[in-house]
């Protein structure tokens, strides 16, 4: 009877053992991981972000190439001097001190080929929606309507009325950039600062630049450069740049006069400042298929900038620029043609941009899938076919890359998944 009872018990115990380890044929474990993978997450999603930031900067590093994170205090708070540490740490991650740790050891200019440059950059970082703010359109300049910008009719003047640099710097809701708050960039690792400035409303009917803002471009350099960091600065929302042959024969002599001053200013900085020729510059139309005519005068700005650039010597003459391509996209049919001619060899940097994949990477963008939620079996596909045409126009043209832009914009899941 005892026999019979304990051979009942047995058999019972090792049956719900079972139909708790298996559900069609998938075990517990199977199970849990599946639920993990499934359950909904609360919360800012920096957890993937910085899994994105860890794929991308894999891909950088295999490629040779430096990116600057764009920032408008989603990344670093520049006033409190905070950051998303999880995300800094997984791009720094990525560059090992004994790999990446370039310090100027000498004084004065040191020649140095546009791929020395790419590498001793590191990592980079943008100062967004700051020197760059304008309230200027090009388009109403074209019309003949000459209307002041919202910034010069209401932002604040000093004693003589004049509107200050500090109405520009903060007009999109950044703080005025300090030296601590660059210090604070060199701190968690960035090599490198990208400085994008608008021009256009600091130029005079002569197009002299306005010298109280040329003054203030210059000490945010500075703060830059004194941090042992590489400067790019650049022509950013400077609309009238439009690769048509119209906007090109108009607006050229302002361009070479603008560029000839900048060059002059910074004549005698060492090889850690870079200037790059301008921003996602298209058709006066800012057509996503523009006519091939485009891509010609893409090249005629290009070639001005570095003319321009060289001609004021010293220092300048063998200086490390940077060109784009239209719209700063890496595709084929963009890159296709384009291309410089330089008195000195080995001193051109391609910059192009990237934001894929932009359902992930935007906060809203209308025309595809959003997501807080970094996939990787689709979402790093779509990064290597980038990196893939990146490099291979790279080898074709034989000249080095930077991702001058790229970031996945905070989110909550809650909002998108």
């Amino acid at each position: 009877m005892k026999k019979s009872i304990l051979l009942l018990f047995v058999t019972v115990t090792l049956i719900l053992n079972f139909s708790c380890s298996t559900t069609n044929g998938t075990s517990q474990n199977q199970q849990n991981e599946s639920s993990k993978a499934t359950e909904k997450k609360i919360g800012w999603n920096d957890e993937d972000v910085a899994q994105y930031a860890t794929f991308f900067h894999s891909l950088c590093k295999k490629a040779g190439y430096t990116a600057f994170w764009w920032d408008c205090n989603d990344l670093v708070d520049r006033k409190n001097l905070t950051c998303r540490q999880k995300i800094i740490d997984a791009i720094m991650d990525s560059y090992p001190a004994d790999e990446y740790s370039y310090t100027k050891t000498t004084t004065g200019f040191v020649e140095e080929d546009a791929a020395t440059a790419v590498h001793n950059m590191k990592t980079g970082w943008n100062l967004g929606n700051t020197l760059d703010v304008t309230s200027y359109d090009w388009k109403k300049e074209e019309a003949g309507k000459g209307e002041i910008g919202w910034i010069i009719q209401w932002g604040e003047k000093d004693a003589n009325g004049k509107v200050t640099t500090k109405a520009f710097e903060t007009a999109w809701g950044m703080p005025v950039t300090t030296r601590e708050a660059i210090h604070y960039v060199k701190e968690l690792g960035f090599g490198a600062v990208r400085v994008p400035v608008t021009w256009a409303e600091h130029l005079d009917k002569n197009n002299n630049v306005d010298a109280d803002w040329m003054k203030r471009v210059h000490e945010v350099v500075d703060y830059v450069i004194d941090e042992g960091m590489y400067c790019v600065i650049n022509t950013h929302h400077d609309g009238w740049v439009c690769a048509t042959e119209r906007m090109y024969n108009k607006y050229s002599p302002r361009f070479e006069k603008l560029w000839t001053q900048i060059a002059n200013e910074f004549a005698d900085y060492d090889e850690r400042l870079v200037f790059a020729s301008m921003n996602e510059v298209t058709d006066e139309a800012d057509s996503w298929t523009p006519p091939f005519s485009v891509f010609e005068y893409i090249n005629k700005w290009n070639q001005l900038f570095v003319d321009t650039v060289r001609a004021t010597g010293g220092n300048n003459a063998k200086r490390n620029l940077i060109i784009s391509p239209r719209g700063c996209s890496g595709s084929d049919r963009d890159m296709q043609i384009l291309g410089v001619k330089d008195t000195v060899e080995n001193h051109i940097i391609i910059e192009v941009h990237n934001y894929t994949p932009q359902g992930f990477c935007f906060n809203n963008a209308t025309w595809t899938t959003m997501t807080a939620k970094w996939t990787p079996w689709q979402h790093e596909y779509d990064l290597r076919n980038d990196f893939t045409m990146y490099e291979r126009w790279q080898k074709r043209l034989g000249l080095p890359v930077i991702i001058g832009e790229y970031a996945a914009f905070s989110k909550k899941y809650e909002d998108y998944d």
